[in-house]
């Protein structure tokens, strides 16, 4: 029999189980040390600011994961090593052929077979009921689905699909949009029109001008005019509107270099770059005035109008849709426009309009093809209110003590492609310290997310009291195209931005 030496392998075995546990234990100290330095408010004590039900914990567990310095360090790295070694992308970006890189939800669009166009709470109700609500009033619509990239291009995302099959889309599509139109609904699908182009461009000597960013979400400038160029020509042979220009817009050309907000979502390190940045030339229109609410047209839609309208986006501004629009039939546009918003949120913001329709031909409806089978798109049913005699709400700084009677739902930033959120929150008004306020619901807009990063509002529940010092939102303009968050389903009280908020 033999005794075991201190000297034998039981020592090394000691040690890695003993450096295991350090480096556990290293992760919350390290975001402990983080949080105490920084100020911030200790987010391990928020287990306790919630009902134990499994939606709440699983919520905590989700911002532990997306809060902690450790794996906010080590994610980029991660991703740099898994894209250029295994050419793997992320729950947001897939990596393609030459450079190209494809957002998710496009792809499942395209390679899904499936039919999720008719599923609870899908496009079909809210589409025929906007239909109505417009109808109703006088009013037209227009449907304009963009294709995603993938359905323009699909050839980067695999060699072996047959272009002679024409744009890569949901075999069911083409049948849904058939149904509209038996409904009256009118569409205005570009795909073909963009597909023709590719396939004109690529039997011209070879020098094609994409129609689509090969790093970006979106359109190029080129793509996004075609369409500008056809659906005006579609609006006027529809009648909507007839006679001379009313203004003469001039255009001016600028480059704009930016790798594309795909690579973006890879959130891959600074130091890391695995692609080359994409330059551009992108035409500003040359007039304030393109865009007016007293426009009969009124343009509603997501990021692929905003693309080159707001700078923030980082492709140039004042030479988006709307603007080219409006440049081809000589009239401003009413454009409503919001970053993922293309399903409902901009047609909320048009029905929290007083009068909205008011003066209005025909409405046009944006949004990309994808969202009529992504299960993260939420179809609600809008009404757009009757006209009504106008109440005039001044300016005037508010202070109220209200309760919480309606948060809306913030998305994980790991699911979305933005990394700002305004979030909407209804109210029971307890009291009015100053202004003058006379109903007693308010709905209050919020940060919910910035940054990639949740906000306390993010975690409101029904019941808590804040004192809030608020002001129109409508103020606000360089929040209007924000990603929005409202479950409150509330169209007829006027939003307020939130300034200050105290808990009570």
């Amino acid at each position: 029999m033999s005794i075991s030496s201190p000297h034998n392998g039981n020592i090394p075995g000691w040690i890695i189980v003993v450096c295991f546990i350090l480096v556990i234990s290293s992760v919350p100290i390290i975001q402990f040390i983080r949080e105490i330095h920084s100020g911030e408010p200790l987010q391990e004590f928020d287990l306790f600011k919630r009902a134990p039900t499994v939606a709440n914990l699983r919520s905590y567990e989700s911002e532990i994961e997306d809060n902690s310095v450790v794996a906010e360090a080590a994610r980029p790295w991660y991703q740099l090593l898994s894209t250029r070694l295994a050419r793997q992308g992320n729950a947001k970006a897939v990596i393609g052929k030459d450079g190209w890189l494809f957002h998710r939800p496009g792809v499942d669009f395209v390679i899904n077979s499936g039919s999720d166009f008719h599923r609870e709470l899908g496009p079909l109700p809210a589409i025929i009921a906007f239909q109505e609500t417009l109808k109703a009033q006088g009013v037209d619509l227009l449907m304009l689905p963009v294709p995603d990239k993938a359905s323009i291009y699909p050839e980067y995302l695999s060699r072996r699909y047959d272009t002679g099959l024409g744009p890569a889309v949901n075999p069911y599509t083409s049948d849904f949009f058939r149904l509209l139109q038996e409904s009256g609904v009118q569409v205005f699908d570009p795909a073909a029109l963009l597909w023709r182009e590719k396939k004109a461009q690529a039997s011209d000597g070879g020098n094609a001008e994409l129609l689509y960013m090969p790093q970006d979400t979106h359109w190029s400038p080129r793509g996004m005019k075609l369409v500008a160029q056809s659906l005006a020509e579609a609006i006027r042979t529809g009648g909507w509107i007839s006679g001379a220009p009313e203004k003469a817009y001039d255009v001016r050309p600028v480059e704009v270099t930016r790798l594309g907000d795909i690579y973006d979502m890879l959130n891959l390190p600074e130091k890391g770059r695995a692609f080359e940045p994409l330059s551009i030339t992108m035409e500003e229109v040359l007039d304030t005035q393109t865009g007016s609410t007293d426009s009969p047209i009124v343009l509603l839609g997501d990021s692929f109008v905003n693309v080159f309208s707001e700078a923030e986006m980082g492709w140039g501004k004042y030479g988006g849709l709307g603007e080219h629009l409006a440049l081809q039939l000589g009239i401003p546009i009413d454009t409503i426009a919001i970053n993922d918003g293309g399903a409902t949120t901009s047609r909320e913001s048009l029905a929290r309009r007083t009068n909205a329709l008011v003066g209005k031909k025909l409405v046009i409806w944006q949004f990309p093809t994808r969202d009529l089978v992504s299960p993260e798109s939420e179809w609600k049913i809008v009404d757009i209110p009757k006209p009504q005699m106008e109440v005039e709400i001044t300016s005037q700084k508010l202070v109220v003590v209200a309760e919480v009677t309606n948060a809306s739902r913030v998305p994980n930033p790991i699911d979305v492609a933005y990394t700002e959120c305004v979030t909407y929150i209804k109210y029971r008004v307890l009291d009015v310290e100053q202004g003058e306020y006379q109903d007693d619901v308010l709905i209050a807009v919020f940060w919910g997310m910035k940054d990639s990063k949740l906000l306390p509002a993010a975690g409101y529940q029904t019941g808590q009291k804040h004192r809030l010092s608020l002001e129109l939102f409508e103020d606000h303009e360089e929040l209007s195209h924000i990603m929005q968050a409202d479950d409150t389903d509330d169209y007829e009280h006027t939003p307020f931005w939130v300034v200050e908020v105290f808990p009570r």
